[in-house]
């Protein structure tokens, strides 16, 4: 592994073993919070939660630019509990019920106390001929904490609503791929991370907002609120995208090791071309690498970030991961470098007349 890199892998690795199911993103605050210089930096809360910092000695004028990473990951909680202690789930983001089966559950109680179990299935030993062959749905799942009854679960106060989180630990494979459980989208707040630590302490011309926003698995509404409060003129989603690289996926232009990835469409964006002829531009003058890509599925915080303050020019700046929403998801450090420098570079050129030559509308 390249020493450029060493940076990016233990933030990786810091927010991915923390757990942040949406609307418990706390954890994932906390780890922030401890980031950033609180000499150069300040930091506010929206009312749901999302945390928006900014430089103490940003100017009072030039483009104001907001970059929003999601902190929250997919998960379960706690629908009902049977008779025999096992846990029923309703689903938190989107999750393919067969990624998780047989794997570790993560369970916190009503104190934040935590337990360890396994989503369940049945052995194939004594599964039905006529079952073998169809895909579990989200009702065949369960977890098995090892209680023997609904008392004894609820005597440990797990109760419905209870918080059930995915597991996997982080590790590094060859040629600089990371893997990690949460990828989507601890990742970019890696980035979003390494971005402002970079730029804390230099003098800008413009006023940036990093963004960690809350719950954008389940509609992206940290992004709706924080955009309500910042008002920028640029909003940028640092995202995590399906990576077209494995056997038998469908053809597509994302996929590791190629750089960061600058989506062009999506289920609810349209990026601002004028926004994404800049970034092309800066990646060519600073020699990073940067290609554009059409998502074939999915979409970010920028559908609603782009609706800020009367229309933003907004867009979607990718990091390719394989297995989104299972325990274990993976990245490529050449594509979170390529998307810090892209970002840091933007931050050191914008100003009010780069902005309103290259993107304001006139």
């Amino acid at each position: 592994m390249s020493n450029n890199y060493q940076s990016l892998v233990n933030k990786v690795k810091k927010y991915c073993s923390i757990d942040g199911l949406s609307r418990y993103e706390e954890a994932v605050v906390d780890e922030l919070k401890k980031s950033v210089d609180s000499k150069s930096m300040n930091y506010e809360r929206d009312g749901l939660g999302s945390i928006i910092f900014s430089q103490n000695n940003k100017p009072s004028t030039g483009p104001i630019i907001q970059i929003a990473a999601h902190m929250d990951e997919v998960g379960f909680i706690v629908q009902d509990i049977t008779d025999k202690g096992q846990l029923i789930l309703s689903m938190i983001g989107g999750i393919w019920p067969l990624t998780v089966i047989g794997t570790k559950a993560v369970v916190y109680n009503a104190k934040g106390q935590k337990y360890e179990g396994v989503f369940g299935h049945t052995s194939i030993h004594i599964l039905e001929i006529e079952k073998r062959n169809k895909v579990p749905e989200l009702k065949d799942l369960y977890v098995d904490l090892g209680f023997n009854s609904k008392k004894e679960v609820q005597d440990n106060f797990i109760e419905v609503g209870s918080r059930v989180c995915l597991s996997g630990d982080f590790f590094q494979m060859n040629n600089d791929y990371v893997v990690a459980k949460a990828m989507d989208n601890r990742a970019g707040v890696a980035v979003l991370e390494e971005v402002m630590q970079r730029v804390q302490n230099k003098k800008l011309n413009n006023q940036v907002y990093f963004v960690g926003t809350v719950q954008e698995e389940v509609g992206t509404r940290g992004a709706k609120t924080s955009i309500q409060k910042i008002k920028p003129n640029i909003a940028i989603a640092l995202d995590t995208c399906a990576s077209h690289d494995t056997h038998q996926a469908i053809k597509g232009i994302q996929e590791l090791g190629k750089g960061a990835a600058l989506r062009i469409k999506d289920m609810g964006t349209l990026m601002d071309p004028k926004l994404i002829d800049y970034l092309m531009k800066i990646a060519k003058e600073c020699n990073i690498p940067v290609y554009k890509y059409v998502a074939q599925g999915g979409g970010t915080d920028a559908a609603e970030l782009q609706y800020g303050n009367g229309g933003v020019a907004t867009i979607t700046i990718s990091l390719p991961q394989r297995y989104l929403h299972s325990p274990l998801g993976v990245c490529h450090l050449k594509d979170l470098k390529a998307a810090a420098d892209l970002l840091e570079q933007l931050l050191l050129k914008l100003d009010e007349a780069e902005f309103n030559k290259y993107i304001k509308y006139n």
